[in-house]
């Protein structure tokens, strides 16, 4: 999978909670290093980082802290990268931002620079082992549909059949979930192809500021290849504290817009996209280096996270979710034949347990 670049929110995939994480990678390391890192890491934040007053406040702390010998008597790389990601996160409080230790060579995203021809080969591969984030897509009772998105991480050139596929498979339900509980980020060329099934065409989402290159990019809706779902039928995005970065974009999107219900819990609060810089061969940073800037509030989602319309738990969004379109849909049916079926419905989705 090629790295994250400067046009890329972050991805972090979130495994089932039931799966056991892999062991991370560790070695021992020495003074120098330590020193070598701290001052690779707050030379590549002095650089990239969006607020640059925010990276001076962080360098303070940071230097501080090993001059009063915080850092001596840490030897594990691991250790090092999670203790020194703390200290930063602690000033900005910032969740994109992280140290990382690995033990293979961190490669650098130069910002606006082009994946290789092996980089694109792992990342095609990647898209079509996941389908293109898109993992499950389904008639729900009482005809509403239901869109499980995992990953926004592709452009929306390499989502757009797989994306198209789905849409037309939901074109005819009367309501539309879409779930990005598990949902951990990407590119928000990506939400903007989700959203432009679901908004008229050429609406402005969504802008990012990029501090290196001082430069705004803006993102809108365009034309779709599938179906369109309208901008009437009711929508509904589910999320939890795991949905971050462009997924929470996405449920921003659709909340600022009007155009849907945010069900589940708050989003776990970060809006500042960048991409991983190399400090040494083994340690990196991934620098936020831009900002989102949404049209309506004219703010975002960074340490606040997306308040969900409904606040529920994450393990009951979808039956909430499921319950609320089918009593909104009752509510306007004026079908008796109709009414009965969507009573039944709201009984047997009542007396089940939430997924």
């Amino acid at each position: 999978m090629r790295p994250v670049l400067t046009l890329t929110l972050t991805l972090i995939l979130t495994p089932p909670v039931a799966a056991q994480a892999p062991a991370r990678p560790d070695t021992t390391i020495d003074a120098a290093t330590r020193a070598q890192v701290i001052e690779n890491v707050l030379r590549r934040l002095d650089e990239g980082y969006v607020f640059p007053q925010k990276a001076a406040e962080m360098a303070r702390a940071v230097r501080a802290r090993a001059k009063r010998g915080a850092y001596d008597r840490i030897v594990s790389a691991q250790a090092f990268a999670d203790t020194l990601t703390q200290d930063l996160r602690a000033v900005s409080h910032d969740r994109h931002l992280e140290v990382a230790y690995q033990s293979r060579s961190v490669r650098d995203e130069v910002p606006d620079a082009q994946p290789s021809a092996e980089e694109r080969r792992e990342r095609e591969a990647f898209a079509r082992r996941i389908n293109f984030g898109l993992e499950r897509v389904e008639r729900l009772s009482g005809n509403v549909g239901y869109l499980e998105i995992r990953s926004f991480n592709f452009d929306a050139a390499a989502v757009d059949s797989a994306l198209s596929a789905a849409m037309n498979f939901l074109a005819h339900t009367d309501a539309l979930i879409i779930d990005v509980r598990r949902n951990g980020g990407g590119e928000p060329s990506m939400v903007a192809a989700v959203c432009s099934y679901l908004l008229p065409p050429n609406r402005l989402i969504n802008k990012f500021y990029w501090r290196p290159q001082n430069r705004w990019d803006e993102f809108r809706t365009g034309a779709v290849s599938g179906r369109h779902y309208g901008a009437t039928r009711p929508v509904y995005v589910l999320t939890s504290d795991q949905t971050f970065s462009a997924a929470e974009e996405f449920a921003y999107d659709v909340q600022t817009q009007h155009r849907g219900e945010i069900v589940g819990d708050t989003t776990g609060g970060g809006a500042h996209p960048g991409g991983m810089r190399r400090v040494t061969e083994h340690f990196g940073v991934w620098v936020p280096s831009g900002r989102a800037v949404n049209p309506v509030t004219g703010s975002n989602w960074e340490g606040t996270g997306v308040r969900p319309d409904l606040p529920v738990g994450a393990g009951e969004a979808l039956r909430t979710a499921h319950l609320r379109a089918l009593e909104r849909l009752l509510g306007a049916e004026r079908d008796k034949e109709r009414q009965t079926v969507l009573r039944q419905v709201i009984d047997e989705v009542r007396n089940t347990s939430g997924t």
